[in-house]
């Protein structure tokens, strides 16, 4: 287990903000807050993943894809199998590297 303290946490539910530009509006929303407590952790915790759109889905996947030391993603879902498969098994290399 790796232990985080946060000064932030951002809750996402995409079971009601599943489109593309939820996704954008949520890392708008995440840079901002990296910004305002530079240097600090910030957890973002999406709920309901399963929902977001293949739009949605590619834009987080090329979003998080890029280094982000500040940003700690949790993706929750009670469908694995309606995750994106890029974004599934990207996240799934870098759990099992860590």
């Amino acid at each position: 287990m790796t232990p985080y303290l946060c000064d932030l946490a951002i809750d996402f539910d995409a079971a009601t903000a599943y489109e593309a530009s939820d996704i954008e509006a949520l890392i708008n929303q995440i840079q901002a807050s990296v910004v305002e407590n530079e240097g600090r952790k910030v957890v973002v915790v999406l709920k309901n993943a399963h929902y977001l759109t293949m739009k949605a889905f590619s834009i987080l996947y090329n979003y998080i894809r890029e280094p982000h030391s500040d940003v700690v993603l949790v993706l929750v879902s009670s469908d694995k199998s309606r995750i994106f498969p890029p974004l599934l098994e990207y996240v799934e290399t870098i759990s099992s590297a860590a």
